[in-house]
C-alpha cells in the first residue's frame, strides 16, 4: 500500500504543483495512517515479546523516508509555482500599464488613423494574450484599460465599416453576457451569484462600446437585470442582519460564562487555573465562530469580552508569579537530572545505563514544568545528553546486528554439517566430533533473535538424535547432555541470568535432598538405639542416604560446571568493555 501511495505521489510530482494541492494532502493523510498502524502493531509486538512499553524504539523506513522527501519537493515546488505566479503577475501589470499608456498615447493621434486602429487592434491582443494579475489590482488596471479603449473609439475617426462591425459584435457579447445575468438570479448560493456578477461585470466593462443606436436600450436592459440580481442578494443580506441579532445573543451568552470562570477560580489551585484558561481559550474559539453582530453593538460588546479576558490572564499571571519559588526547586532538581545524563551520554554500558537513563527520564516527568519559562532550555540539554547516548547505542547494535547477520551464515553451515553427519562404530571418535562441532557452533557467536530459536532448537535437536544413536552409558550421556544444556544457555542473548537462575535451580534440588538426608539420619539414630531394631530397615535407610549424597554430589558437580561457563562469561565481558 506504501508503494502505491509512493507511486501516486510520484506521478502528482509531475503535474503542475498548485493544481495537486489537494490530492496531496489527501495521499500525506493516507500515508499517516498506514505509518500510524505499523507503529501501533509493532508496538504490541514488542510489548508482547516483554518489552517495555518505554524502551520501544520505532524507527522509520526506507518508504516513509521515501514519502517525506517526496512531499519535501512537493512542497518546494509549490512555493516555487507561487513565487513564479507572483512574479507573473507583476511582470503582467506593467505590461498591462504600459499598454494602457500607449493606447492613450494613440488617442492623441490625428493623422494617419488606419496606422492608429492597427496600432490598437495589436495592442488589444497584446492585452489578451497577457497574463493574469493580482486580483487587488484587477478592477482599477481593467477600468483604466476600457476607459482608454473607449476614449480611443470615440476620439479617432475609425474606418466606418471595421467601427461598426466591432460595435455589432460588442453588441451581441452584451447582449449574451445580459441572459447570463438573468440565469444568476436563479442560483440559491449567493457568494456564488455575487462571484458571477463581479466576472460579468468585469466582462462587460472589458467588451468595449456597442453602436449609439443601440447603447440606451441595451444599457437599460443591463441595469435591469443587474438591479434583480442585486435585490436578491440585499434580501440576503436582510436575513444576515436577523443572523446577527441572533450572533449577538450567543455572544452575550459567551460573556456570562466567562464572567462566571472568573468567579470560580478566585482561590483556585494551578490545575484549576490550567483547566479555566483551557475553558476561556475554548470560549474565545466559540467567539470566533459566532460570527459578526449588529453594527452598533459589536465593538461594544467585543471590547467588554476583550477586557474580561485580560481581567482572567491578569489574574492568572499574579497567581503563577507566586510559583516562581517552587519553580527555582524544580529547575534545582533538574539541573542534578541533567548533570547525572550528561555524565552518562558517553557511556558504553549500554544495558545499564540505558535503564538509568530512562529512570532520570521518569525522574524528570514527576517535575511538570507548570509554565516555567526556563523549561524549554532544560529539557533541551536533558533531550540532547539522552539523545547523545542513545543514537550511540543505536550505531552500536547496527553494527552488531551486521555481525550477527555473518554468524548466522556460519550457523547455518554448520547445522548443514551436522544434518548430513553419519556417525561410525568409533565412539570415541564420534564423541569428539560431536564435541568439536559444539564449540564451533559456540564460537561462531550470536545471531539475530529472530532466528536465534530457530538454529539452536534445529542444532541441539540434532545433537540429542546423535547422542541417542551412540547407544553411550547412561550416566556419561546425562553429563553429555547437560553440558549440551549450559551451552545452549549460554549462547543465549541473556545467557548470564540463564546460567544463575540454572545454578539458583540446582542448589535448590540439593538443600531439598539435604533435608532428606538430615530425616534420614534422624530416623537411623532413633534405631540405633532403641533394642530389636530391624537390620534390614537400617540398611535401606543407609542406602537412601547413600543415593541421596550421590546426587548432591552430582548436583555440586554440575554447579561447578556452571561456575566455570559464568567465569568464561564475565572475562569475555571485561575483555570486550576494555577493547570498547
Amino acid at each position: 500500500m506504501k508503494t502505491e501511495l509512493i507511486t501516486k505521489m510520484e506521478e502528482l510530482l509531475l503535474k503542475d504543483a498548485g493544481e495537486v494541492a489537494a490530492d496531496v494532502r489527501t495521499l500525506q493523510k493516507e500515508y499517516q495512517k498506514l505509518w500510524t498502524s505499523e507503529f501501533e502493531t509493532a508496538k504490541q509486538s514488542f510489548v508482547d515479546e516483554g518489552g517495555k512499553t518505554k524502551e520501544f524504539e520505532y524507527h522509520k523506513g526506507s518508504e516513509d523516508l521515501k514519502f517525506e522527501s517526496l512531499v519535501e519537493k512537493y512542497n518546494k515546488l509549490k512555493k516555487e509555482a507561487d513565487a513564479k505566479i507572483a512574479s507573473e503577475q507583476s511582470k503582467n501589470l506593467l505590461v498591462r500599464q504600459e499598454i494602457i499608456a500607449k493606447i492613450r498615447d494613440l488617442s492623441q493621434v490625428s493623422e494617419n488613423v488606419g496606422s492608429a486602429v492597427r496600432k490598437l487592434q495589436e495592442l488589444q491582443t497584446q492585452w489578451k494574450e497577457t497574463g493574469p494579475i493580482s486580483s487587488h489590482k484587477y478592477k482599477e488596471i481593467q477600468s483604466d484599460y476600457s476607459r482608454a479603449v473607449e476614449d480611443i473609439y470615440y476620439n479617432i475617426k475609425i474606418f466606418r465599416d471595421l467601427q461598426e462591425h466591432d460595435l455589432k459584435k460588442n453588441f451581441e457579447h452584451k447582449t449574451e453576457l445580459i441572459e447570463k445575468l438573468k440565469t444568476v438570479q436563479a442560483l440559491e448560493n449567493v457568494k456564488e451569484a455575487e462571484r458571477l456578477i463581479k466576472i460579468y461585470r468585469n466582462e462587460w466593462d472589458e467588451i468595449g462600446p456597442v453602436p449609439n443606436s443601440k447603447w440606451e436600450a441595451l444599457k437599460n436592459d443591463y441595469k435591469v437585470v443587474l438591479d434583480e440580481t442585486y435585490r436578491k442578494i440585499k434580501g440576503h443580506y436582510n436575513s444576515m442582519e436577523e443572523q446577527k441579532a441572533a450572533n449577538l445573543t450567543s455572544k452575550l451568552e459567551i460573556i456570562e460564562k466567562v464572567k462566571e470562570l472568573i468567579e470560580s477560580v478566585t482561590e483556585a489551585k494551578a490545575t484549576r487555573w490550567n483547566e479555566a484558561t483551557e475553558k476561556i481559550i475554548a470560549l474565545q474559539a466559540d467567539w470566533k465562530s459566532v460570527g459578526r453582530t449588529t453594527e452598533k453593538d459589536n465593538e461594544k460588546i467585543w471590547a467588554e469580552f476583550r477586557t474580561l479576558c485580560d481581567t482572567f490572564f491578569e489574574k492568572k499571571k499574579v497567581f503563577f508569579s507566586g510559583l516562581n519559588e517552587k519553580f527555582a526547586s524544580n529547575r534545582k532538581i533538574k539541573s542534578e537530572l541533567i548533570a547525572k545524563a550528561e555524565a552518562l551520554k558517553n557511556s558504553t554500558d549500554w544495558q545499564k545505563t540505558g535503564l538509568d537513563l530512562i529512570r532520570l527520564q521518569d525522574t524528570w516527568k514527576k517535575y511538570p514544568s507548570n509554565g516555567d519559562k526556563e523549561e524549554p532550555k532544560l529539557f533541551a540539554r536533558f533531550r540532547k545528553a539522552c539523545n547523545t547516548f542513545f543514537d550511540a547505542k543505536k550505531a552500536h547494535y547496527e553494527d552488531v546486528d551486521a555481525a550477527f547477520e555473518q554468524n548466522l551464515v556460519k550457523k547455518e553451515e554448520i547445522l548443514t554439517r551436522l544434518n548430513e553427519l553419519t556417525l561410525t562404530e568409533d565412539g570415541a571418535a564420534n564423541r569428539e566430533l560431536l564435541k568439536n562441532i559444539s564449540h564451533e557452533w559456540n564460537e561462531a557467536g550470536m545471531v539475530p533473535m529472530k532466528d536465534k530459536k530457530r538454529v539452536n532448537d534445529a542444532f541441539y535437536n540434532r545433537l540429542d538424535e546423535l547422542y541417542e544413536q551412540m547407544h553411550i552409558d547412561k550416566n556419561e550421556k546425562a553429563a553429555i547432555q547437560f553440558k549440551t544444556k549450559l551451552d545452549r544457555l549460554a549462547s543465549s542473548e541473556n545467557g548470564f541470568d540463564l546460567l544463575l537462575k540454572e545454578s539458583d535451580h540446582l542448589k535448590k534440588l540439593a538443600e531439598e535432598i539435604n533435608s532428606r538426608v538430615r530425616t534420614y539420619d534422624n530416623n537411623l539414630g532413633f534405631f540405633k538405639s532403641s533394642k530389636g531394631s530391624n537390620n534390614n530397615f537400617m540398611k535401606e535407610i543407609e542406602d537412601k542416604i547413600t543415593g541421596e549424597k550421590a546426587k548432591i554430589a552430582e548436583l555440586t558437580a554440575k554447579r561447578k560446571l556452571i561456575t566455570e561457563e559464568l567465569n568464561r562469561i564475565r572475562a569475555a565481558a571485561e575483555k570486550q568493555k576494555a577493547e570498547a
